[in-house]
């Protein structure tokens, strides 16, 4: 039994930035950015109108409202 659980750990998934979460807004006033990788203390975020990744701290970006 102790594979299934190793197995089921895979499955995890950070519900924090799924779905339409991933879509925030920079201190509630700024522009919209997509968060597009999730680690553990840090998370890559894409501006909506740019390409380029920028790395924040996991903190600052859960503080960002939903946009």
């Amino acid at each position: 039994m102790g594979g299934v659980a190793e197995e089921a750990a895979e499955f995890k998934r950070d519900d924090a930035f799924a779905g339409a979460h991933r879509f925030r807004r920079i201190a509630g006033i700024g522009p919209v950015y997509e968060v597009v990788e999730v680690g553990s203390e840090r998370v890559k975020i894409r501006m909506i109108d740019e390409d380029d990744l920028i790395d924040l701290p996991r903190a600052s970006v859960e503080l960002d409202p939903l946009a």
